[in-house]
């Protein structure tokens, strides 16, 4: 069975992190750029964001779809399967979780504009996460 209320508890962490990535993004380039912890702060912030989305993806899919995903992007693919999410959002999620893997694997080799830039243009995916996660839960919200 599915434990919403575990889901909520990561739905309200994912939520406060984006409303503090918009805090951070909220600034121009040049000042966001004038203090490198800027940088790490989206960095970690997107992280645990994209943690909790797979944490929530794994807890649906072994309770609802007895599936046992392999990582994060064959999750995301799992939602997909179950029908929660159609391929174009499921294509969107799964670069969510090669970013998430950029950040953890590879993050001497980031970019740091393009984090500023998946954290000013992707943060409408963890809503349309949520509220998808919602409907296929049929509860009215995540909150």
């Amino acid at each position: 069975m599915v434990d919403i209320e575990r889901i909520k508890k990561k739905a309200i962490e994912i939520r406060e992190n984006i409303q503090l990535i918009k805090e951070y993004t909220g600034v121009g380039e040049k000042e966001f750029f004038k203090d490198k912890r800027n940088v790490f702060t989206l960095r970690y912030l997107l992280l645990e964001s994209i943690e909790a989305c797979a944490s929530i993806c794994n807890h649906i899919l072994t309770k609802k779809g007895k599936i046992a995903p392999a990582g994060y992007t064959e999750c995301f693919k799992g939602l997909e399967e179950i029908g929660m999410f159609d391929s174009n959002f499921t294509t969107k999620l799964v670069n969510m979780a090669r970013f998430r893997n950029l950040l953890v694997h590879h993050y001497r080799k980031i970019d740091d504009r393009k984090v500023l830039e998946y954290s000013r243009n992707n943060l409408s995916d963890f809503d349309h996460f949520l509220k998808g996660i919602a409907k296929f839960l049929n509860v009215d919200t995540l909150q």
